[in-house]
């Protein structure tokens, strides 16, 4: 019995290499055909590892895409990395650098609202430092009659330097006014206003429409 297995073997190892050598097209077929669950194997894989690639990309795209099309124009949208556990947010790190076209000192947007600035740009991932920073300055408008206020960063960021004339009120919108940027971009509304403790000016504290901690996607100023 083992000679005749060892016998049909070696017939369909001389069939191979005579297709092979004379009738190529034909000696492929029939390796494909014994090597069929190999490659089945193979082709399953690669279609798992593409699919997986294309839901990262679409994850990706999806988070951008409302971005992109509800804010403004000569913006380019940009994926937030993971700072898991730390999760500071007086800096977040983005996937677009100079490469892309990003510089330093340029507007970053969330949805509409100002979040911060680009202070380092390498090849392919940027920082940028938000409002959420203690060294973060920014001079603001304030409501509808634009009074002047500057905006303090901080993990509770403020509007100080408001005239103690300035008729403030809660919900009015603060909006940038500092001519390194875009004018009037919105940053967020006033929630409270007091007297500061030198007692020479108004400040108020900034009620956001939105939460650092959930923020997946950007806008950068071009």
């Amino acid at each position: 019995m083992k000679n005749k297995e060892g016998l049909f073997l070696i017939f369909l190892i001389f069939i191979l290499l005579f297709l092979v050598i004379f009738k190529p097209i034909y000696g492929w077929k029939l390796r494909q055909f014994l090597g069929f669950n190999n490659q089945s194997q193979d082709s399953l894989e690669t279609l798992k590892n593409e699919n997986i690639k294309l839901q990262s990309e679409l994850a990706q795209l999806s988070s951008i895409q409302s971005d992109i099309q509800n804010g403004p124009k000569n913006y380019i949208g940009a994926m937030v990395y993971s700072e898991y556990p730390m999760n500071f947010k007086n800096e977040i790190t983005l996937n677009v650098g100079s490469n892309q076209g990003v510089s330093v000192s340029k507007a970053v947007l969330f949805g509409n609202s100002f979040i911060g600035k680009t202070i380092k740009v390498f090849n392919d991932y940027s920082i940028v430092q938000t409002i959420f920073d203690g060294d973060f300055k920014i001079p603001v408008k304030i409501g509808n009659s634009l009074y002047d206020g500057l905006l303090v960063g901080g993990t509770s960021p403020k509007i100080s330097s408001i005239s103690k004339k300035a008729s403030i009120n809660n919900g009015d919108v603060i909006i940038v006014a500092d001519p390194n940027f875009p004018y009037g971009i919105p940053i967020g509304t006033v929630r409270d206003v007091k007297i500061s403790s030198d007692n020479l000016f108004q400040e108020a504290t900034i009620d956001f429409a939105y939460d650092m901690e959930n923020i997946n996607s950007v806008l950068v100023q071009k």
